[in-house]
C-alpha cells in the first residue's frame, strides 16, 4: 500500500499532466482502486490533491489573507 506521500506524488503528478494537455490520467486511491481523471474531471482532481495534502500536514490550502493597517 503506497504512503499518503506517494499518493500525492502520484496525483499531482497527474494533475500536471492534465494541465499540459493530456487527454486522461490514472492514480491510485489508498485501496489501491484506479481513478481515471480527465479534462472535465480535473477539478475533483484538484480536490482529491487538496485532501491528500491535509492528510499528509502539508500546506494550509485556501486563499491568503489580506491585512490592512
Amino acid at each position: 500500500m503506497a504512503t499518503v506521500a506517494e499518493r500525492l506524488a502520484e496525483a499531482e503528478a497527474a494533475l500536471h499532466d492534465l494541465e499540459l494537455g493530456q487527454r486522461e490520467v490514472e492514480v491510485r486511491d489508498a485501496d489501491g482502486r484506479s481513478i481515471t481523471f480527465n479534462q472535465v474531471t480535473a477539478e475533483q482532481l484538484r480536490g482529491y490533491v487538496a485532501q491528500l495534502k491535509r492528510e499528509a500536514g502539508g500546506k494550509r490550502i485556501g486563499r491568503a489573507i489580506g491585512i490592512r493597517f
